[in-house]
């Protein structure tokens, strides 16, 4: 697992639960005092753990947390990848761009070895897409809640209209990306 996700799923936890959430959190799920460091790579297990141990201490359920925090990490790593980012892309191009901008020149150009999911995105039609989920990890609803995240990011709105699991962790989200109110970004 890419650093940049669980160091932003550490900001994510002190900003939701509180300060000392974060440590609680890697106590009970066995990693007191672990670090992690955005540009380093970590076993998927740690974040497993992590989430598991969040599950057990908000009661929410895992993919709710996923989709949540898929929601709440857009902007940052908008922020952070800015320059791989057209100025003048909307939610849906980013969406039909992300494996190809995002997974392979950002994540794999850090780390040949690294293996992101495959996020297929196809428009059925105007403003109606298909997102299709490959991956070895049970991380859809990360993806689901990115997809909200960079909607809202560009001031549009998401709906999901369909979920299929297609095998195992694959799914397949049916989602209608619309106008919402007109955002300016500042540019920094």
């Amino acid at each position: 697992m890419h650093g940049v996700i669980i160091s932003n799923l550490k900001k994510y936890v002190e900003e939701k639960l509180g300060e000392d959430a974060w440590d609680t959190l890697r106590d009970k799920a066995g990693l007191t005092g672990k670090a992690f460091i955005p540009i380093s790579m970590y076993p998927d297990s740690d974040l497993d753990d992590l989430l598991a141990a969040a599950v057990e201490i908000t009661g929410q359920g895992r993919d709710e947390i996923l989709k949540d925090f898929g929601a709440w990490v857009i902007p940052p790593l908008m922020k952070m990848y800015r320059s791989f980012i057209p100025e003048d892309w909307d939610a849906v191009t980013f969406l039909k761009n992300i494996d190809d901008r995002i997974h392979e020149r950002v994540v794999r150009m850090k780390d040949a070895s690294a293996r992101p999911p495959h996020i297929n995105v196809s428009e059925i039609s105007p403003g109606l897409l298909e997102v299709e989920y490959q991956s070895h990890r049970d991380m859809s609803y990360l993806a689901l809640g990115c997809v909200y995240g960079v909607a809202d990011y560009y001031g549009q709105k998401a709906a999901l209209m369909e979920e299929k699991r297609v095998v195992g962790t694959h799914r397949t989200f049916i989602m209608r990306i619309s106008a919402g109110e007109q955002v300016t970004r500042d540019v920094v």
